[in-house]
């Protein structure tokens, strides 16, 4: 079963229904996105600003052998499957770019927050406004190398991990000009029941979606850096 259209709308001016699950999406049209695109690649190290993208040729070893397993490794055993851990094994750690004291980079909190009370108000869930974004990651896609990110979505490897109302989210500061003549280049896509739901990336948009949604970003080449500020927030 699938529907012609990612997003549907509902009553509420920034939810949608993905198939039909809720999704926040909201375009913001003004100059914070240009202040802290610049102010992340002033301030971050390269190896930072690819944070969270997956790096195929990269193999930690370092982690792999000192990795100490932190769940019951069974050989056999069952378990709910509502929630399947699809993840990446070339792990980075998060930069936290959130967390910089920057008042353009509230700014943009501050609109992840309120659009994450929004999206709980729109689909009925009690609060005590209350969230918190435990991760975060600013990552900038090269304009000419491709990158992009497999299907993952943002579960723990325990069922039992899962925190109350966790959500992932996205704020694009640049799209980066993605080239014409590759309409795939760099389009964010849903896997839901097997189709995938694209959506294109703008300058300013905010989506919100549950964590356990499987996600994934095409390979990017365009004219300048892409840049999103991806995170994790939750009650």
């Amino acid at each position: 079963m699938y529907f012609e259209k990612p997003l549907i709308p509902t009553d509420k001016e920034y939810i949608f229904q993905l198939a039909p699950i809720p999704v926040y999406q909201r375009v913001y049209d003004d100059a914070i996105a240009d202040v802290v695109h610049r102010l992340g690649l002033d301030s971050l190290t390269p190896q930072q600003k690819q944070m969270g993208q997956e790096l195929p040729s990269v193999y930690d070893e370092e982690r792999q052998e000192t990795y100490e397993v932190n769940y019951d490794r069974q050989e056999q055993w069952v378990e709910p499957h509502e929630f399947p851990p699809i993840g990446s094994r070339f792990f980075t750690p998060p930069n936290n770019f959130l967390d910089f004291e920057n008042d353009n980079v509230d700014i943009i909190k501050r609109r992840i927050v309120n659009g994450f009370y929004e999206l709980l108000d729109g689909i009925g869930v009690k609060h005590e406004r209350n969230a918190k974004i435990t991760e975060s990651w600013l990552q900038y896609y090269d304009p000419h190398s491709g990158r992009g990110h497999n299907a993952h979505n943002h579960c723990r490897w325990h069922h039992e991990e899962a925190g109350p109302m966790m959500f992932s989210g996205g704020y694009y500061l640049s799209d980066g000009e993605p080239i014409a003549d590759h309409p795939y280049s760099g389009v964010f896509s849903f896997h839901i029941r097997g189709m995938k739901y694209y959506i294109r990336p703008k300058k300013g948009m905010l989506l919100i979606w549950p964590y356990d949604i499987v996600h994934s970003v095409e390979p990017f080449y365009g004219k300048t850096h892409r840049a999103v500020i991806n995170f994790n927030i939750q009650l």
